[in-house]
Protein backbone atom coordinates (compact mmCIF):
# COMPACT_ATOMS: atom_id res chain seq x y z
CA UNK A 1 0.00 0.00 0.00
CA UNK A 2 1.38 3.24 -0.81
CA UNK A 3 2.67 5.54 2.09
CA UNK A 4 0.67 8.91 2.38
CA UNK A 5 2.47 12.15 2.64
CA UNK A 6 1.86 15.01 4.18
CA UNK A 7 4.57 17.77 2.81
CA UNK A 8 6.36 16.94 -0.51
CA UNK A 9 9.02 19.85 -0.94
CA UNK A 10 10.83 20.69 -3.96
CA UNK A 11 14.10 22.24 -4.35
CA UNK A 12 17.38 22.46 -6.13
CA UNK A 13 19.37 19.41 -5.79
CA UNK A 14 23.08 19.77 -3.61
CA UNK A 15 26.17 17.67 -4.41
CA UNK A 16 25.02 15.92 -0.72
CA UNK A 17 22.07 14.82 -2.61
CA UNK A 18 23.86 12.71 -5.37
CA UNK A 19 23.80 9.19 -3.49
CA UNK A 20 20.15 9.63 -2.58
CA UNK A 21 19.26 11.10 -5.98
CA UNK A 22 21.15 8.08 -7.44
CA UNK A 23 19.37 5.61 -5.80
CA UNK A 24 16.14 6.84 -6.56
CA UNK A 25 16.41 7.21 -9.95
CA UNK A 26 17.85 3.42 -9.85
CA UNK A 27 14.80 2.14 -8.24
CA UNK A 28 12.12 3.97 -9.87
CA UNK A 29 13.51 2.66 -13.27
CA UNK A 30 14.32 -0.92 -12.15
CA UNK A 31 11.30 -2.60 -13.62
CA UNK A 32 10.83 -0.65 -16.59
CA UNK A 33 13.30 1.93 -18.56
CA UNK A 34 13.96 1.27 -22.41
CA UNK A 35 16.56 4.09 -22.32
CA UNK A 36 18.48 2.25 -20.10
CA UNK A 37 18.02 -0.80 -22.00
CA UNK A 38 19.28 0.53 -25.11
CA UNK A 39 22.57 1.99 -23.77
CA UNK A 40 23.11 -1.37 -21.70
CA UNK A 41 21.25 -4.57 -23.13
CA UNK A 42 22.87 -6.95 -20.91
CA UNK A 43 20.96 -6.76 -17.47
CA UNK A 44 23.48 -7.70 -15.55
CA UNK A 45 26.08 -4.52 -16.82
CA UNK A 46 23.09 -2.33 -17.28
CA UNK A 47 22.52 -3.13 -12.97
CA UNK A 48 26.37 -1.50 -12.51
CA UNK A 49 26.53 0.64 -15.61
CA UNK A 50 23.39 2.42 -15.31
CA UNK A 51 23.87 4.04 -11.52
CA UNK A 52 27.42 5.00 -12.42
CA UNK A 53 26.20 7.02 -15.85
CA UNK A 54 23.72 8.98 -13.95
CA UNK A 55 25.80 9.67 -11.10
CA UNK A 56 28.62 11.06 -13.27
CA UNK A 57 24.96 12.76 -15.09
CA UNK A 58 24.28 14.52 -11.88
CA UNK A 59 27.63 15.47 -10.93
CA UNK A 60 28.90 16.91 -14.21
CA UNK A 61 26.07 18.22 -16.27
CA UNK A 62 22.42 18.89 -14.18
CA UNK A 63 24.41 20.29 -10.93
CA UNK A 64 25.91 22.87 -12.99
CA UNK A 65 23.61 23.83 -15.27
CA UNK A 66 20.81 24.15 -12.11
CA UNK A 67 19.00 21.18 -14.08
CA UNK A 68 18.57 18.89 -11.01
CA UNK A 69 15.45 19.24 -8.37
CA UNK A 70 14.11 17.04 -5.72
CA UNK A 71 10.99 16.32 -4.16
CA UNK A 72 11.77 15.41 -0.21
CA UNK A 73 9.64 14.46 2.94
CA UNK A 74 10.90 14.69 6.00
CA UNK A 75 14.13 15.81 4.75
CA UNK A 76 14.28 12.41 2.40
CA UNK A 77 14.84 12.36 -0.83
CA UNK A 78 11.71 10.79 -2.65
CA UNK A 79 12.05 11.88 -6.21
CA UNK A 80 13.73 13.73 -8.95
CA UNK A 81 13.65 15.40 -11.93
CA UNK A 82 16.66 16.36 -14.11
CA UNK A 83 16.11 18.65 -17.23
CA UNK A 84 18.22 20.89 -19.77
CA UNK A 85 17.66 24.13 -19.44
CA UNK A 86 16.98 26.14 -22.60
CA UNK A 87 20.53 27.68 -22.68
CA UNK A 88 22.39 24.52 -21.98
CA UNK A 89 22.82 21.91 -24.53
CA UNK A 90 24.77 18.55 -23.12
CA UNK A 91 27.33 16.75 -24.55
CA UNK A 92 28.90 13.57 -22.00
CA UNK A 93 32.15 14.19 -23.07
CA UNK A 94 32.61 17.76 -23.41
CA UNK A 95 33.89 18.55 -19.86
CA UNK A 96 37.63 17.20 -19.98
CA UNK A 97 37.69 16.62 -16.24
CA UNK A 98 34.74 14.03 -16.64
CA UNK A 99 35.55 12.06 -19.58
CA UNK A 100 37.19 9.57 -17.64
CA UNK A 101 34.82 9.19 -15.03
CA UNK A 102 31.87 8.92 -17.95
CA UNK A 103 34.31 6.41 -19.63
CA UNK A 104 33.91 3.93 -16.82
CA UNK A 105 30.37 4.06 -16.46
CA UNK A 106 29.91 3.34 -20.33
CA UNK A 107 32.32 1.23 -20.67
CA UNK A 108 31.96 -1.13 -24.00
CA UNK A 109 28.33 0.41 -24.12
CA UNK A 110 29.90 3.44 -24.70
CA UNK A 111 28.65 4.01 -28.49
CA UNK A 112 24.80 2.90 -27.66
CA UNK A 113 25.12 5.51 -24.85
CA UNK A 114 26.54 8.55 -27.31
CA UNK A 115 24.47 7.52 -30.10
CA UNK A 116 21.10 7.99 -27.90
CA UNK A 117 22.46 11.22 -26.20
CA UNK A 118 23.41 12.03 -30.00
CA UNK A 119 19.54 11.77 -31.05
CA UNK A 120 18.54 13.98 -27.91
CA UNK A 121 20.77 16.39 -28.96
CA UNK A 122 19.74 16.71 -32.73
CA UNK A 123 15.75 17.28 -31.79
CA UNK A 124 14.12 20.51 -32.77
CA UNK A 125 17.38 22.15 -33.50
CA UNK A 126 17.41 25.99 -33.91
CA UNK A 127 14.47 25.90 -31.26
CA UNK A 128 14.99 27.23 -28.11
CA UNK A 129 13.26 24.98 -25.57
CA UNK A 130 14.11 23.12 -22.62
CA UNK A 131 14.42 19.45 -22.37
CA UNK A 132 13.27 17.03 -19.48
CA UNK A 133 15.48 14.24 -19.72
CA UNK A 134 14.74 12.36 -16.22
CA UNK A 135 11.72 12.60 -13.87
CA UNK A 136 11.53 9.40 -11.60
CA UNK A 137 9.65 8.52 -7.74
CA UNK A 138 11.22 6.25 -5.54
CA UNK A 139 8.46 3.35 -5.73
CA UNK A 140 7.37 3.38 -2.47
CA UNK A 141 6.33 6.77 -2.96
CA UNK A 142 4.89 7.09 -6.05
CA UNK A 143 0.89 7.66 -7.46
CA UNK A 144 0.66 10.16 -4.38
CA UNK A 145 1.38 13.32 -6.13
CA UNK A 146 5.67 13.55 -5.99
CA UNK A 147 5.94 13.17 -9.61
CA UNK A 148 3.00 16.18 -10.08
CA UNK A 149 4.94 18.42 -7.37
CA UNK A 150 8.23 17.91 -9.22
CA UNK A 151 6.57 18.84 -12.89
CA UNK A 152 4.26 21.86 -11.33
CA UNK A 153 7.95 22.94 -10.41
CA UNK A 154 9.71 22.83 -13.57
CA UNK A 155 6.35 24.01 -15.90
CA UNK A 156 6.66 27.19 -13.46
CA UNK A 157 10.10 27.68 -14.15
CA UNK A 158 9.49 27.02 -18.15
CA UNK A 159 6.50 29.85 -18.43
CA UNK A 160 8.84 32.31 -17.14
CA UNK A 161 11.05 31.59 -19.38
CA UNK A 162 8.40 31.61 -22.05
CA UNK A 163 9.77 28.67 -24.43
CA UNK A 164 8.55 25.01 -24.90
CA UNK A 165 9.32 22.00 -23.15
CA UNK A 166 9.99 18.98 -24.72
CA UNK A 167 10.83 15.60 -23.91
CA UNK A 168 10.27 12.02 -24.43
CA UNK A 169 8.30 8.88 -23.25
CA UNK A 170 6.69 5.59 -23.87
CA UNK A 171 3.37 4.81 -24.40
CA UNK A 172 2.64 4.46 -21.01
CA UNK A 173 3.87 7.27 -19.79
CA UNK A 174 1.67 9.75 -22.06
CA UNK A 175 -1.09 10.18 -20.04
CA UNK A 176 1.09 11.41 -17.19
CA UNK A 177 2.22 14.54 -19.29
CA UNK A 178 -0.91 15.08 -21.36
CA UNK A 179 -2.83 15.74 -18.00
CA UNK A 180 -0.22 18.89 -17.82
CA UNK A 181 -1.55 20.33 -21.28
CA UNK A 182 1.31 18.47 -23.20
CA UNK A 183 0.80 17.72 -26.32
CA UNK A 184 2.57 14.42 -28.39
CA UNK A 185 4.55 15.63 -31.43
CA UNK A 186 5.38 12.64 -32.99
CA UNK A 187 8.23 10.02 -32.20
CA UNK A 188 11.52 9.70 -32.08
CA UNK A 189 13.98 6.28 -32.36
CA UNK A 190 16.60 5.98 -29.99
CA UNK A 191 19.75 5.78 -31.22
CA UNK A 192 20.19 3.86 -34.82
CA UNK A 193 18.27 0.59 -33.49
CA UNK A 194 16.66 1.19 -30.25
CA UNK A 195 12.85 1.91 -29.70
CA UNK A 196 10.77 4.70 -30.72
CA UNK A 197 9.35 7.02 -28.26
CA UNK A 198 6.97 10.06 -28.25
CA UNK A 199 8.58 13.11 -28.59
CA UNK A 200 5.90 15.77 -25.84
CA UNK A 201 5.84 19.30 -26.21
CA UNK A 202 4.01 21.66 -23.32
CA UNK A 203 4.22 24.96 -24.10
CA UNK A 204 3.93 28.05 -21.56
CA UNK A 205 0.70 30.25 -21.45
CA UNK A 206 1.95 33.07 -23.93
CA UNK A 207 2.82 30.65 -26.69
CA UNK A 208 -0.28 29.48 -26.01
CA UNK A 209 -1.44 32.66 -26.76
CA UNK A 210 -0.03 33.10 -29.88
CA UNK A 211 -0.68 29.49 -31.05
CA UNK A 212 -4.60 30.46 -30.76
CA UNK A 213 -4.31 34.09 -32.73
CA UNK A 214 -2.52 32.56 -35.36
Amino acid sequence: MPKTLQNIAVRPATKRDIPAMTAVLDRAFSANDPFGAYMFPNPSQRARSRPRLTRAMIRHLFLPAGGAHVATSDGRVVGVVLWQPSDRRFGLLRDLASIPEFLRAMGFDGPRVLSMYATIAGLAPGLPHYFGVTLGVDPEFQHIGVGKALSLFCLTEVEQAAVPLLCLCEDDSMGFYSAFGSQRLGHIRLGRTGPEVNVMMWLPSSLRARERRL
